[in-house]
């Protein structure tokens, strides 16, 4: 039987295995059996007959790693309790296991995992080469960590091939072991906003230590603050050391310490570090439980920050800047793309670019984990500097190539506007450089603002501006916003051609307030970053255009809209059709009553081109926008003024439609006798902006809603007018606060007539009706 510690370093196996992307289970459902298991499954039943440690039995290896189809051995791991039997974990899982493999003919990769969580673990992996067990290695170093499944494809596909990079678990993976650190911090009376410190803390201290800290209570948050000191002396940032340390006095801290570095290590943050800012999105996570902005800021999502070095095509000559940095996630993001795109070791790229990248950040915690996050990526002489950048002396006025920025959203602790912050990164720049910041939509839209931005452009050209998904700093903030390049020195001539740019997508999604990676992969971020280097036009998502003055740079006012597919418009449809539904199901009494009414002539319907003046009717003409458009089907109008503010209305029958998206735009059902006669669509243009529904029922209109009548001359069919509102729901994304829905913005959206989708749409509308009727059978009275 084996002994308890043994069976804790197997649970160990377990947790970093389902870190690494394997599932724990046998096959089918997985690709892991343990011990004997292995004696189950056809064609491997007699993989290591004969073969135990004394030659007398047959072998059962503690975990065998296995195909994707369950028939081929991948992989061999044999754990020990202690660290010291690190080496004899290593020859058993080589020269046991994986030889017996070998001799059966399956080439594995033999993994060794040697220790407890509480005195630290070892991992070693080995392939067999030439007849001699050789170890993966990464940057030349042989690799502390288990390989993912493709990884492990990868090294047995190639006989070569022994090196490997350190993989970033999934988002979700992540977001679990936060939640376990910021329980352990909660419990030990960690205040939130002190909690990415000790996290940034306990990271430097594993990098500086190589992991050698002990981890008894009495030493190991002396041995964790000892190691940081260490490594900011080390990078010339001593007066640091006081930001990013933990409280030696805590006790509660101090006996559960040991099990964050557990944690930390089993993500393997020391190595991946190199490759992936591990320390910035673990500060993103813990924002789910500060509330996002303790600190006034919101830091950018780590594609983001690699998207925008790509657009500035940073290299390694390059100078860049960022001048309010949070915890360094442009300057990786660059580091990144210079490593990657110079073709050299990592080592040889943090050399080039050593006094290359500077940062500003005025706040001395977030400052004290950009310097720790740098000096993780291996830059020890890092340049970050702990001021502001308005302030510094040593700021670097016309030195740099690139500026990357996203400025701190307005926040009760700084009091700056982002124009401030664009002027001081444009100060940064010599002539030509470039300069991509992210702006909130008001910026961009705004009339009030239009001044500054006619200001940015007469001594600076608008290269490019992409709209960035609506989730992306979700759930930490909900803002809109852009990325905006700009090119310095160069006035921006009004022939000249922009680009704009909507991303949809970005490859990943919210869910259960984390963003994850989505099931489908759809990801707009390379071609957005391809759109803008070569300006290329594509309906509905970028297109070039001329800005002068102080126009508004929307995505939304330049990209030419696509005709949706009819895939696009079914989904839209029937989207739009489960809120007509849903409207009816919650109000089929009052619907009845208000049938009810207008039957009785209690209440009256009456045209809505009867309702309003001549002025009215002659603007509603003329919005037309050419053939095949919403403006060539429809005539648009505002909506009844009477019921811009409904204050003092008491309750009633009729129905009100407002700028909701709920129930298909029903606000309530008051006292009001101007009823519009249906059908027609209701569009609204604050609120819930950009949501679309047509009216099947007499109802009033607010004015913040555009309603949508077919033309006299050219009557439609009911399902005309479903198809249109789907039409308009699908362009929503262009309009926000700062930009109003208005009836010369909507009238271009394209619309082709189709009689087989309309003949379509309309046996589901009839489907539809006849369940619906059944809802006010009950109250027909």
């Amino acid at each position: 039987m084996k002994h308890l510690s043994e069976r804790r370093t197997e649970e160990v196996v377990v947790d970093l295995l389902t870190i690494q992307g394997w599932v724990i289970s046998k096959p089918p459902k997985g690709r892991v059996v343990r011990q004997n298991e292995y004696k189950g499954l056809a064609g491997l039943s007699q993989l290591f007959a004969g073969k135990s440690k004394s030659g007398t039995g047959d072998a059962y290896p503690e975990f065998l790693l296995l195909s994707e189809d369950g028939q081929r051995p991948l992989a061999v791991i044999e754990t020990k309790a202690h660290e010291k039997d690190f080496t004899k974990a290593m020859d058993e899982a080589c020269n046991v296991y994986g030889q017996a493999c070998h001799e059966q003919g399956h080439e594995v990769i033999a993994i060794g995992v040697a220790g407890q969580e509480k005195e630290g673990i070892r991992i070693g992996a080995c392939k067999l080469r030439a007849g001699k067990w050789v170890p993966i290695e990464f940057e030349s170093r042989p690799v502390v960590w288990i390989p993912t499944p493709s990884d492990t494809e990868i090294l047995l596909s190639n006989d070569k091939k022994i090196d490997l990079s350190p993989i970033v678990p999934k988002p979700e993976i992540l977001a679990e072991k936060a939640d376990e650190l910021n329980r352990i911090l909660r419990e030990a009376h960690i205040k939130d906003e002190f909690r990415p410190s000790h996290i940034g803390a306990m990271m430097l201290a594993l990098w500086q230590s190589k992991g050698r800290l002990r981890r008894d209570s009495q030493w190991i948050l002396k041995d964790v603050n000892s190691a940081c000191e260490e490594a900011f002396q080390n990078g010339g940032k001593k007066g640091l050391t006081s930001s990013l340390h933990v409280d030696e006095a805590n006790a509660k801290l101090a006996s559960t310490a040991w099990r964050i570095l557990a944690i930390l290590e089993s993500l393997n943050v020391v190595t991946a570090s190199f490759a992936h800012d591990y320390l910035g999105q673990l500060y993103e996570t813990f924002f789910r439980y500060t509330g996002g902005n303790t600190i006034g800021q919101y830091f950018t999502p780590r594609h983001i920050t690699r998207m925008m070095a790509d657009l500035c095509e940073v290299n390694k000559s390059d100078k860049v800047i960022d001048p309010a940095c949070g915890t360094g996630g442009f300057l990786i993001g660059c580091l990144q793309r210079i490593y990657e795109t110079s073709k050299v070791k990592y080592t040889d790229a943090i050399n080039i670019i050593r006094d290359k990248l500077i940062g500003y950040e005025s706040e001395p915690v977030t400052a004290a984990l950009c310097v720790a996050n740098m000096i993780l990526r291996g830059d020890g002489k890092t340049g970050i500097r702990k001021d502001s950048c308005f302030s510094a002396k040593d700021f670097p006025v016309g030195e740099c190539d690139v500026a990357l920025m996203n400025p701190p959203f307005p926040h009760k602790k700084t009091d700056i506007p982002p124009q401030d912050f664009v002027e001081r990164a444009l100060e940064s720049l010599k002539n030509r450089g470039k300069l991509a910041v992210i702006l909130p939509t008001s910026m961009i839209v705004k009339k009030s603002i239009g001044n500054w931005r006619s200001k940015v452009l007469k001594n600076n050209s608008l290269l490019a501006v992409i709209q960035l998904p609506d989730e992306l700093f979700q759930p930490y903030a909900s803002a809109t916003t852009s990325v905006v390049v700009l090119e310095k020195g160069v006035p921006h001539s009004p022939k000249r051609d922009t680009v704009f740019v909507r991303i949809e997508f970005d490859g990943l999604t919210l869910k259960k307030g984390s963003r994850v990676v989505r099931d489908d992969n759809l990801n707009n971020i390379p071609e957005a970053v391809s759109a803008v280097l070569n300006k290329n036009i594509k309906p509905g998502f970028s297109g070039t255009a001329t800005v002068s003055s102080s126009q508004e740079w929307s995505p939304g006012a330049y990209v030419p809209a696509s005709v949706p597919s009819d895939s696009e418009i079914r989904q839209s449809v029937d989207e739009l059709l489960r809120r007509f539904a849903s409207f009816y199901v919650r109000y089929a009494k009052e619907v009845a009553l208000l049938r009810k009414d207008i039957d009785e002539d209690i209440l009256k319907a009456t045209p809505y081109r009867k309702m309003v003046g001549k002025s009215r009717l002659r603007n509603a003409g003329e919005y037309s926008s050419g053939k095949n458009t919403i403006g060539e089907h429809f005539d648009l109008f505002y909506g009844q003024k009477e019921l811009h503010s409904r204050d003092g209305i008491p309750p009633g029958n009729s129905l009100i439609v407002s700028p909701t998206e709920q129930y298909n735009g029903c606000y309530g059902w008051l006292q009001f006798d101007k009823l519009i006669k249906p059908p027609f669509i209701t569009v609204a243009q604050t609120g819930s902006i950009g949501e679309a529904f047509v009216q099947c029922e007499p109802c009033g209109v607010n004015d913040d809603c555009l309603i949508l009548l077919e033309k006299e001359k050219s009557p439609l069919p009911l399902a005309c007018l479903f198809i249109a509102a789907a039409i308009i729901r699908l362009e929503r994304w262009r309009f926000n606060y700062g930009r109003k829905l208005t009836p010369a913005r909507i009238c271009s959206f394209r619309m082709i007539r189709n009689t087989s989708l309309e003949a379509e749409v309309g046996r589901t509308i009839d489907h539809w009706h006849k369940v619906l009727n059944q809802t006010l059978t009950f109250y027909k009275k």
